[in-house]
């Protein structure tokens, strides 16, 4: 991957600090709409992928000063209900997603030069994963949980 493509996928993964400031705007009743018994609500979403985040922050910064060092996975299907998430404010949590990844993109541009696929973790579940992977799966996860977000939103409106 050359340092140009490299600086687009940051780009990409800044932007995606911004994808959730429209829930801040949501009334109430569709933040904790849940539109089945075991799907998450709008509210869950967005703090799940901030906590994601946090730990995707640790394991970039694992990759780069530590190749190839382990970092345990976490369950999220027992996270979610377990630390109830809508006890956690949202605003804050998206506060914290936009200085994470402005931090870790300011840093991944120091060193666009450098040989990514040589800076990795080894995931408890996934196994290796690149800096480059890591970068990818943080951007496609956004779009992820948009998705989720956006059925939601739909499903609320027919309920």
């Amino acid at each position: 991957m050359t340092p140009s493509e490299k600086s687009a996928l940051i780009d990409q993964f800044l932007a995606g600090a911004n994808a959730f400031d429209d829930t801040l705007s949501l009334e109430p009743a569709l933040l904790t709409f849940r539109p089945t018994v075991d799907a998450w609500t709008i509210h869950e979403h967005v703090v799940h992928f901030v906590e994601s985040d946090i730990a995707g922050f640790h394991r970039h910064r694992k990759a780069i000063a530590e190749p190839g060092g382990a970092v345990v996975g976490y369950d999220e299907e027992v996270w979610t209900p377990a630390l109830n998430y809508h006890a956690t404010s949202m605003a804050d949590c998206i506060a914290v997603l936009k200085l994470l990844r402005r931090i870790a993109a300011n840093y991944l541009r120091s060193i666009v030069t450098r040989d990514w696929s040589q800076l990795s973790y080894t995931h408890s579940s996934f196994g290796k994963v690149t800096l480059e992977e890591w970068l990818q799966n943080y951007i496609d996860h956004v779009k992820f949980h948009r998705d989720l977000i956006e059925r939601n939103k739909k499903l609320f409106k027919k309920a």
